[in-house]
């Protein structure tokens, strides 16, 4: 981990499952770090910038929507993909409004995972 020639990725999920998967799949591009929730989440951003944060809306104790704020006040220019099994309207408006550059709806393709990636660290 923490490779200087790496972009940074913080993914933050309740499920294992989904973290090790999102880990994997990025690990090979980018220094992946992970949390397994909210709280976890906003203890690693307050330590450490990174390039980007991906986190899940819904987890028990500190919800993604916290965490995007959190990011924000931390860092204006961070860039935070939300991801979510419950996609509404006002919730991806809700996400964007809070600060999320992009919202990927649950499941997801790699293919979607990665261009949605690709956009928010270069964009």
């Amino acid at each position: 981990m923490n490779d200087p020639n790496k972009k940074s990725i913080l993914i933050v999920d309740d499920e294992e499952i989904i973290r090790n998967f999102l880990s994997e799949v990025l690990g090979e591009k980018y220094d992946v770090s992970l949390a397994s929730d909210g709280d976890e989440a906003i203890e690693q951003i307050k330590k450490r910038r990174f390039d980007l944060i991906i986190t899940d809306l819904k987890m028990p104790r500190v919800p993604g929507e916290e965490v995007v704020k959190f990011a924000q006040q931390q860092d204006p220019t961070s860039r935070v993909i939300v991801i979510s099994g419950f996609s509404s309207l006002y919730m991806v408006s809700q996400s964007i409004n809070n600060g999320a550059c992009a919202f990927l709806s649950k499941p997801f393709s790699i293919k979607e995972l990665m261009e949605t990636v690709t956009d928010a660290v270069n964009g």
